[in-house]
C-alpha cells in the first residue's frame, strides 16, 4: 500500500513539472515617447524624457495679438550644476482667436513651416497714391480692380500681399477735361518703382525732349532696364532721354528685371506740349505692414549648459535653416486629463543670446503639445 502510495506521489510530482511555467522575462526598457536629438556646433546632443532628470512639460497661452501659442519644453528638473542642454519649441496657433477657441488641428500638419524670425512677410501693404499734378477745382476719383474706390486728390489704402490690383485716377477739370490713367501693382513682389518724366527741351513745333527715371526702385541690383515710349521706340538704358516729334497723349512703359529675375511694369501718361491734353499720372507709395501675429511660425529656443537662452525669434536665419513637422498623433498622459498632440519635428537652425550663436544641424524632436478642446 505504501509502495501504491510513494508511485503516485512520484508520477504527480512528475505531471506537476511537466505544466510548470516559465518565469515572465525580465521588463525590456521601452523606447523614450520624447526626446531630443541634434549636433550642436560638432557636439552631438541625445536627450530623452526620463532620463537624467529630464521632463516634458507643455502648457499654452494666448499672447496680446490673440494668437494661441502652443509651448512645449524638455529640460532637466531642478538643475543648477553640470547641466544638459535643454529645448522650448513654441508653434503660434494658425489664425487669430476672438473668441478663445483654438485651431491645433489646422496648425499642427505634416508640412514646412517658417521661424518666427525676421523675415516674416508683412501681413498687408499700406499703399498711397498721390497725383503727380493737383489743378483748383479738379475733382479725383480712384478706382481699384478690386471693387473699391475713393474720392480726392489721395488715396490710402489697404493691399493684400500676393494680390495684382489694378489702380485708375480719373481727373475731370474745365481746363482739359475728363482724362484717366491705370497702373498695374503687385503686392509684395520686390521690385516696385514710380516712373518719372521730366522735360527738358522744348522747341516747337517739332522738338520735345525728356528724360525719363526710375525713382524708389526697390529689388536686388544689378537691375536690367527697357523703355518703351508708346510710339514704337524703346530704350535700355536707366535714366534715357528720348526726343518726340510729334503732339501727342502717350503712354511710356518702362519695364524693370532685377537680379533675381523679378519684373515690375509702371505706366506713365504723357501729353508732349499740346494744351488740349491733361493727364493723371500718380505716384503710389507702398508700405509693409509688419506682421506681429506671425501665425504659423515656430519658434525654438535652447538653454546650454550654463543656463543661457538662445532663441530663434526675430533674427534673420541662414538660407540653409529649415523647419517640418513630420507627423502628429493624439497623446494621452497617464497622470493628466488635459489632451495633448505629440508632435515628431525636423529642422536646422541658428539660435542666438545676444551676439553669440549656436548653429542646429540635423534637430529632431517628439514633443508634447497641451491644448484644450
Amino acid at each position: 500500500m505504501k509502495i501504491h502510495v510513494l508511485i503516485i506521489l512520484f508520477i504527480a510530482l512528475i505531471l506537476n513539472a511537466c505544466n510548470k511555467k516559465s518565469l515572465p522575462p525580465k521588463d525590456e526598457e521601452p523606447e523614450p515617447v520624447f526626446y531630443f536629438k541634434c549636433d550642436i556646433g560638432g557636439l552631438p546632443v541625445d536627450i530623452d524624457a526620463g532620463v537624467n532628470a529630464y521632463y516634458m512639460k507643455s502648457s499654452y497661452y494666448q499672447d496680446s495679438n490673440h494668437v494661441y501659442v502652443f509651448k512645449g519644453e524638455l529640460k532637466q528638473k531642478e538643475c543648477t550644476d553640470n547641466c544638459g542642454f535643454g529645448l522650448t519649441v513654441l508653434i503660434n496657433d494658425y489664425k487669430v482667436s476672438t473668441n478663445n477657441n483654438m485651431y491645433i488641428d489646422s496648425t499642427l500638419m505634416p508640412i514646412s513651416y517658417q521661424f518666427n524670425d525676421a523675415n516674416i512677410e508683412p501681413l498687408y501693404y499700406s499703399a498711397t497714391f498721390i497725383p503727380n499734378q493737383t489743378i483748383q477745382n479738379a475733382t479725383y476719383n480712384w478706382t481699384f480692380s478690386d471693387g473699391t474706390s475713393c474720392n480726392g486728390p489721395n488715396c490710402t489704402k489697404t493691399l493684400k500681399k500676393d494680390n495684382k490690383y489694378t489702380a485708375t485716377l480719373t481727373a475731370k477739370s474745365t481746363t482739359f477735361g475728363e482724362v484717366a490713367h491705370s497702373n498695374v501693382f503687385r503686392i509684395g513682389n520686390p521690385v516696385q518703382t514710380n516712373v518719372s518724366v521730366v522735360q527738358t527741351t522744348l522747341s516747337p513745333p517739332n522738338t520735345f525732349t525728356y528724360k525719363f527715371s526710375a525713382p524708389n526702385l526697390t529689388g536686388k541690383a544689378p537691375f536690367s532696364y527697357k523703355w518703351e515710349f508708346g510710339d514704337d521706340n524703346f530704350s535700355y538704358d536707366s535714366s534715357p532721354f528720348y526726343e518726340y516729334t510729334s503732339q501727342n497723349l502717350y503712354t511710356p512703359k518702362l519695364t524693370v528685371i532685377d537680379a533675381n529675375q523679378d519684373t515690375c511694369e509702371s505706366f506713365y501718361q504723357l501729353p508732349v506740349f499740346s494744351g488740349t491734353f491733361g493727364e493723371a499720372n500718380f505716384n503710389t507709395y507702398l508700405s509693409p505692414v509688419k506682421n506681429t501675429k506671425a501665425l504659423s511660425a515656430i519658434t525654438i529656443l535652447v538653454n546650454d549648459p550654463k543656463g543661457a537662452v538662445y532663441s530663434s525669434k526675430l533674427i534673420n536665419q541662414p538660407n540653409n535653416s529649415h523647419i517640418e513637422i513630420v507627423s502628429v498623433e493624439d497623446y494621452k498622459a497617464p497622470d493628466s486629463n488635459t489632451p495633448f498632440k505629440k508632435v515628431k519635428i525636423r529642422f536646422s537652425c541658428t539660435v542666438y543670446n545676444g551676439p553669440n550663436a549656436i548653429e542646429i544641424k540635423d534637430g529632431e524632436a517628439v514633443i508634447a503639445l497641451a491644448y484644450k478642446n
